[in-house]
C-alpha cells in the first residue's frame, strides 16, 4: 500500500492492517555508470518495498532520495545535500510517519553510500527521545548461504557481482526496466579499480575519498554477463527476504518497549533503573 495512494479514511484502516509498520525506501539520485539510470536505487528499493509489502502488509512511504552521495556530486544529474540537512530531514520524516500511527519504520536502503549514514542515524535514536523504532536494512542483504545459492543459480560468483552498477544491479534493472538500460554506452574498462590508496587501505585506514580513489568513473564491476533472467532471480529473492524482515518487525515486541524505557530513564537519569527481560 503506497502511502500517497491512500485516502485519509483508508490510511487509518491501513495502519491497523499493517500493525503500524511503514517501509521507507531510500537511496540517492546518482550516476550508475553510463548504462543505468540516475534513479536506479529508486527503481530497486521502491519496487522491492511494494512487492514485499504485498506479501506481508505494510505501508510504503514515497521514495526518499536524500542519502549520502558527496563522493559523486561532480557527476551530471547527481543530487547531493549537506549531511546536516540529510540527518535533520530524515529524522523529521520519521517523526511524521510515527505521528501518523506507524511506530515501526523500516528504512529499506538500496545505496552503498548510505551504509555509514543510516546506522549512524539509527544510533542517534536513543539520544532524541522518540517513541517509535527505526529499523535499518539493505535491500540486497542476504546470508552467506543465500548468497552462495544465488551465485550458483545465476552462474556468477560474488567477486563479479560488482559494487556499483555491476552485474547484479544491471541485471535487476534489466528485469525491472529493460528500456532504461543502455549497455553500449558503458566502456567495460571503466569498471576496474584504479587502486590508488593501497598504502592506506592495507592498514585499515578510511578517508572520504576511498571509493573515488578506486572507481573514479562511479562504476564498479563487469555487467557484460547480466541478463533479465538473472535479475528476476535476484529480485524475487530480495522481495521474499524483505517480506520476512517485515514479518519479523511485526513480531518484535521488545524494541518499542526498550525505546520507551530509554526515554524514561534518559529524562530521569537519577532514578533507579530496573530492566525487564
Amino acid at each position: 500500500m503506497f502511502w500517497d495512494s491512500l485516502t485519509a479514511t483508508d490510511f487509518e484502516k491501513a495502519v491497523e492492517a499493517c500493525e503500524g509498520v511503514c517501509v521507507l525506501p531510500i537511496g540517492v539520485i546518482e550516476k550508475h555508470g553510463n548504462h543505468l539510470p540516475l534513479g536506479t536505487d529508486m527503481h530497486v528499493s521502491t519496487n522491492v518495498a511494494k512487492d514485499a509489502a504485498e506479501l506481508e502488509k505494510a505501508i510504503v512511504f514515497p521514495y526518499y532520495f536524500m542519502g549520502q552521495i558527496a563522493e559523486a556530486r561532480h557527476y551530471p544529474g547527481t543530487v547531493a545535500v549537506s549531511h546536516h540537512l540529510m540527518m535533520q530531514v530524515l529524522r523529521e520524516i520519521c517523526d511524521e510517519i510515527a505521528r501518523n500511527g506507524c511506530k515501526k519504520i523500516l528504512i529499506l536502503n538500496a545505496h552503498g553510500g548510505n551504509n555509514h549514514f543510516l546506522p549512524f542515524f539509527a544510533q542517534e535514536q536513543p539520544g532524541v527521545n522518540r517513541d517509535y523504532c527505526v529499523y535499518i536494512r539493505n535491500a540486497g542483504w542476504c546470508t552467506a548461504e543465500q548468497r552462495k545459492a544465488l551465485e550458483a543459480e545465476v552462474g556468477c560468483d560474488s567477486d563479479n557481482w560488482g559494487e556499483h552498477a555491476g552485474f547484479r544491479e544491471s541485471a535487476l534493472l534489466m528485469h525491472l526496466h529493460p528500456e532504461l538500460v543502455k549497455p553500449a554506452e558503458q566502456p567495460a574498462h571503466e569498471g576496474k579499480s584504479f587502486n590508488r590508496l593501497p598504502h592506506l587501505e592495507k592498514h585499515g585506514i578510511y578517508t572520504g575519498f576511498n571509493w573515488y580513489a578506486d572507481f573514479p568513473y562511479h562504476f564498479a564491476g563487469d555487467f557484460s554477463a547480466a541478463t533479465p533472467e538473472a535479475g528476476k532471480i535476484f529480485y524475487d529473492a530480495i522481495v521474499k527476504d524483505v517480506a520476512e524482515a517485515i514479518k519479523a518487525i511485526k513480531k518484535d515486541d521488545v524494541s518499542l518497549r526498550l525505546a520507551k524505557e530509554y526515554v524514561n530513564y534518559g529524562n530521569n537519569p537519577t532514578n533507579k533503573i530496573t530492566h525487564e527481560e
